[in-house]
């Protein structure tokens, strides 16, 4: 009976075991592709999201590989020298004179992993565009200076890493700010705001330069303002309301993001982060800044008559 029950395939060979594995078989022959796509795209996700973060992680360590490793060459003495005059002119402000950062302004340059992770064109590159959309306070193209060259901004660079690794450093010679020079039509349009005085003339015209030089960053070309950091200074009421010595005063004191009467929140450092401005610098520049609030450029003196 057993034998006829096989003959007559009653009884599947095996049990049934042989079409089981035939039907398995076919089974990883279907799915193993899609399962190795599949297993390739999350491996693949994964190691996208791993290396991002390990990247991410030797970023934050840029500044300290670099202070740890050999210096690097000491960067040209005569292009330091010139990037510390620019460097002094563009970037003070917010960055301090030590390039450490200002508060409430500019993120310190010396220990920053985004400037040493960078090569010097690159990082002269990234000078030149800025981050001007970048919250809470944005870094205008070239500082604020358009007029800055190529040159110059390479010049800074140079300046920044004598900065980040004083090993880098050369000797360099005693600072000798360059006098603001007034441009030709800086000088006619300041004869006019002065109604014709010529002496006052030259007050508004350096103060016109000096302006350009130390406060464009924060307030603007022509004190127009620039959103999310300093107030527009043209018709500016608190500019109106201060005398000439009250308004030095001020100046030389500049006023803490703290202070209850800051409406924005960013600080301005004391002489505007330019520590080379002098007492009669500044005196032009209010001069300069009376034309722009409607005052028709002030005495040019101290608001208690006294000489400049």
């Amino acid at each position: 009976m057993v034998e006829r029950a096989r003959s007559s395939g009653m009884v599947p060979s095996g049990n049934g075991f042989r079409e089981v594995g035939v039907a398995l078989a076919w089974s990883a022959l279907i799915l193993a592709p899609i399962l190795g796509l599949g297993g390739r795209a999350v491996y693949g996700t994964w190691w996208a999201r791993e290396s991002a973060l390990r990247a991410e992680a030797e970023a934050a360590l840029a500044y300290e590989r670099l202070v740890e490793a050999d210096a690097l060459p000491v960067v040209d003495a005569a292009a330091a020298a010139h990037g510390r005059e620019v460097y002094y002119s563009a970037c003070v402000t917010c960055h301090g004179a030590d390039g450490r950062g200002m508060k409430g302004l500019g993120r310190s340059l010396v220990e920053s992993d985004f400037a040493a992770g960078m090569d010097d064109a690159s990082l002269a590159g990234f000078l030149e565009v800025g981050r001007p959309n970048v919250k809470p306070i944005g870094m205008p193209p070239k500082g604020g200076r358009e007029e800055l060259t190529g040159e110059d901004l390479r010049a800074v660079v140079a300046y920044m890493r004598g900065l980040q690794d004083p090993r880098r450093m050369p000797a360099l010679p005693e600072m000798v700010v360059a006098a603001a020079t007034p441009s030709d039509a800086e000088k006619a349009k300041a004869l006019a705001a002065a109604g014709g005085d010529e002496e006052l003339a030259g007050y508004i015209a350096s103060g016109s330069a000096l302006f350009a030089r130390s406060c464009v960053a924060c307030h603007g070309a022509g004190g127009v303002g620039v959103k999310g950091n300093g107030k527009p200074l043209v018709n500016n009421g608190f500019v109106r309301g201060l005398d000439d010595d009250g308004m030095l005063a001020f100046l030389k004191r500049g006023r803490d993001p703290s202070d209850p009467a800051n409406t924005t929140g960013v600080g301005m450092p004391a002489k505007g982060g330019n520590p080379a401005l002098d007492e009669d610098d500044l005196l032009d520049i209010i001069a300069y800044l009376r034309t722009l609030a409607g005052d028709g450029g002030g005495t040019g003196a101290s608001a208690s008559g006294g000489p400049r």
